[in-house]
């Protein structure tokens, strides 16, 4: 009997928290991500040429991004991406074929791919709503997408689990999370991130303890220069703890920038180097049911 209040107390209380979070997240993310490159670039409308702008230039800064995602192989798929941002990759899973599926907690980047899928007279369900309480059937997807979202839902274990059950068996979740062993993690944030691997050495599974305003900063900021209310960074092995309900786990680390100590090369000379497989700023995964 005590064992079930108290259950009931922490159901409770980690529903509370991700009200909470879901809030200042629909807020925060109304201004789609990307809004920043978007300003950078010049894109001041929301025209066929304008995003196509906004597409080159954000496909030609990851190239790795093709190489997780086949959106080649995922023509006549039920595909559901969740946090849709700026709406590149949602258009280029419409305009491969996929049977697309959308979700977002805020309607900023719902209304972007919406228009984006009308625009180019296509077809395509864009919905707003969480990941932690999915608005879709169980075994609904062949794939699921998710390129830096599942990290800011303020659960990061529940996200995962419940896009596990929203896949098909033999479906893929394809995701990528900030990753706990970066070099700017070690450089920006080195007591915190020693005080994680010392969790890890011990047996601790799970994500680097709450972070600051200036640690969520240095990843992610809107046109106000505000951090993002949540963010989780993980380690491969405690996020191949998180997806042990998955048959299958591949991990590989992507991304860098031209920050501490990598300041005096360019980019597209350091994407070719050993340190983003070593120390990058991205996880990148792909867990089959």
């Amino acid at each position: 009997m005590a064992e079930r209040f108290v259950l009931s107390l922490i159901r409770r209380s980690l529903k509370k928290i991700h009200e909470e979070i879901s809030r200042k997240n629909e807020d925060f993310w109304d201004e789609p991500c990307g809004s920043q490159l978007a300003r950078f670039l010049g894109v001041k409308d929301a025209s066929e040429a304008s995003l196509l702008k906004f597409d080159q230039w954000y496909l030609d800064f990851y190239p790795y991004l093709e190489k997780h995602i086949s959106f080649t192989k995922l023509n006549g798929l039920n595909v559901l991406e969740v946090g849709l941002g700026y709406g590149t990759v949602a258009q280029r899973l419409v305009e491969h074929g996929a049977v697309y599926s959308g979700l977002d907690i805020a309607l900023g980047p719902v209304k972007m791919v919406r228009h984006r899928i009308k625009q180019i007279k296509l077809e395509g369900n864009v919905m707003q709503g969480s990941i932690l309480q999915p608005p879709f059937p169980d075994q609904s997807f062949d794939a699921i997408v998710a390129i830096g979202c599942l990290h800011h839902t303020g659960d990061l274990q529940l996200a995962i689990d419940e896009c596990y059950k929203l896949l098909k068996p033999g479906g893929s979740l394809i995701f990528m999370v900030y990753y706990a062993y970066s070099y700017r993690r070690w450089i920006q944030n080195t007591s915190a991130t020693l005080k994680y691997l010392l969790r890890e050495i011990f047996g601790d599974r799970g994500v680097v303890e709450k972070a600051d305003a200036k640690q969520r900063s240095a990843y992610d900021i809107n046109l106000k220069s505000e951090a993002a209310p949540h963010t989780d960074w993980i380690s491969k092995k405690s996020l191949r703890n998180y997806c042990k309900k998955f048959s299958q786990c591949e991990m590989s680390l992507e991304n860098i920038d031209q920050a501490t100590p990598f300041k005096s090369r360019e980019r597209a000379e350091l994407l070719k180097t050993i340190w983003p497989k070593l120390m990058g700023l991205d996880l990148y995964v792909k867990a089959t049911r």
